[in-house]
């Protein structure tokens, strides 16, 4: 299971660079996933298991600069993806992070959408620590 843990996470990101003054800066953008997981149904003695995991992934973007730890922040964590399986919620299960595997192209164009979405604000705080820096 961590292997495919290892490999989403290799997958999830997406590298840009921007023109700011005359100097390249680049950026990269990072998916990560915050997986939570609900059981609901109920498990009776004498009974059929009628219990079922919920779970909601929600995708958070962090931005981080590749001349260092400034302007590094979560840019967007607006998408999520859910779905159940049968059975109580268990930690070992790893439920989420099995079934997100499947939404692996969604994800990275989600990646493509945000740093798109995120050039102006950047070129905004690139001229923002521009200006700080030369008073």
């Amino acid at each position: 299971m961590s292997l495919i843990l290892m490999a989403l996470a290799a997958a999830a990101t997406h590298n840009v660079s921007v023109e700011h003054h005359g100097s390249q800066v680049g950026a990269t953008y990072t998916a990560r996933t915050e997986i939570q997981t609900r059981t609901i149904g109920a498990k009776t003695p004498n009974r059929m298991d009628n219990q079922r995991c919920l779970w909601t992934a929600t995708i958070v973007v962090d931005r981080k600069l590749d001349h260092g730890p400034a302007l590094a922040r979560t840019v967007s964590s607006d998408k999520q993806f859910s779905g159940s399986e049968p059975g109580a919620c268990a930690a070992s299960r790893q439920t989420g992070a099995r079934n997100i595997a499947r939404y692996q192209d969604k994800i990275a164009a989600h990646l493509v959408d945000v740093a798109q979405a995120d050039r102006a604000p950047l070129l905004a705080e690139l001229d923002q620590v521009r200006a700080l820096a030369s008073n």
